[in-house]
């Protein structure tokens, strides 16, 4: 089976042996005008000219800024476990959100000298959480939350395995996996996943569906979001999650992604440390943490303008200096979550390219 991370990160320089990841594309959408509801909605909402035409921008200015891989934005395409015509219709949101994070990518091709063209950008296309689904809750482990948010810090978000199984089922039917295999996506990019429920069965999942990733040359990671560097969201055992992903033999790559960037480094160290027990020290690890702000999971107060609220303890942090410090340490793909921008991504790729 050919693995694209792996043969993309044998195509780097011996001194940039990492792969970019684009940043955040709620945040990006924000930015170019699109309210939070636009924006959250905006995978279900192709159909509308100024919603199609932002997505888009937000992924050739990603690419405009060097990244190596894009994430199609299907991160929360509505895949309550149903059937029938609303599963088929939310299928239908996915295929056309591949499809445009495509074209945007043709589009980049096209503008650039023709000795560039012969490296494609890899496509990872975005599994939301489980959570994703739970009426009124963020997936963000660095949240404020609503007072009766804490009853979904439990195993499983306080749903049992066969319904979180049925939201990935859907997730991952096999009309998705054929024409995601037919369509340039090389990762299946499981994000924001809080719990140790959720991860083993995520694992089950993809066990079943072995054949078809082999069959379509998909590889997959799954990213973490954590409340500590021991911890994910749900209080589950972080050591306990990397342990699931570092057996299961679908898993490419493992990490995290919308967690506080203070945590990563330590959280790199211990995904190491298992992975060496597990004899599984051949996964990748990704790593795409958000600025570090606050989300504020409730309705704003007095005097608050932004559902992002900045913490003193990031005043001076800096985007491209945290992420040579997590090469550093061993990541192998490097990205941004909430609030990094493809200004931010642009940085980092101008330091590696001064390197080289």
């Amino acid at each position: 089976m050919t693995n694209a991370l792996f043969e993309r990160l044998h195509c780097k320089p011996e001194n940039a042996h990492y792969l970019v990841l684009d940043g955040g594309m709620g945040t990006s959408l924000g930015y170019l005008g699109l309210n939070e509801f636009d924006a959250w909605s905006a995978p279900r909402r192709l159909g509308e000219p100024h919603i199609r035409n932002s997505v888009k921008k937000v992924h050739i200015d990603f690419l405009e800024s060097g990244v190596d891989i894009i994430t199609t934005n299907t991160y929360d395409s509505q895949f309550e476990a149903v059937g029938g015509e609303q599963t088929f219709k939310r299928t239908q949101w996915v295929l056309d959100n591949i499809d445009l994070a495509n074209e945007a990518i043709d589009e980049h091709l096209l503008k650039l000298p023709t000795k560039c063209k012969t490296i494609r950008p890899l496509l990872a296309m975005s599994v939301g959480s489980f959570a994703t689904v739970i009426t009124g809750r963020a997936e963000t482990a660095n949240r404020e939350q609503n007072s009766d948010d804490d009853c979904r810090r439990r195993e499983g978000y306080g749903f049992e395995a066969s319904e979180i199984r049925s939201y990935f089922d859907a997730r991952l039917n096999n009309d998705i996996l054929k024409y995601a295999g037919n369509s340039n996506v090389s990762v299946l990019a499981f994000e924001t996943v809080g719990d140790l429920l959720e991860v083993q069965v995520i694992c089950d999942v993809l066990k079943s569906k072995a054949e078809m990733l082999t069959e379509t040359e998909l590889s997959t990671w799954v990213t973490l979001t954590c409340r500590t560097e021991k911890t994910v969201d749900t209080g589950g055992s972080l050591s306990s999650c990397i342990k699931e992903l570092a057996m299961c033999p679908q898993v490419t790559a493992l990490g995290i992604n919308c967690t506080e960037p203070h945590l990563v480094t330590p959280i790199i160290q211990s995904i190491k440390q298992v992975l060496k027990l597990c004899s599984a020290e051949d996964k990748l690890i990704v790593v795409y943490p958000n600025s570090g702000e606050i989300y504020l999971s409730r309705a704003l107060k007095d005097g608050e303008n932004d559902h992002w609220r900045k913490q003193s303890m990031y005043a001076d942090w800096d985007f491209v200096e945290a992420a040579l410090e997590w090469i550093d340490c061993g990541a192998n793909i490097i990205g941004g979550c909430c609030r990094i921008t493809a200004c931010n991504i642009a940085e980092l790729v101008r330091r590696e390219k001064s390197k080289s």
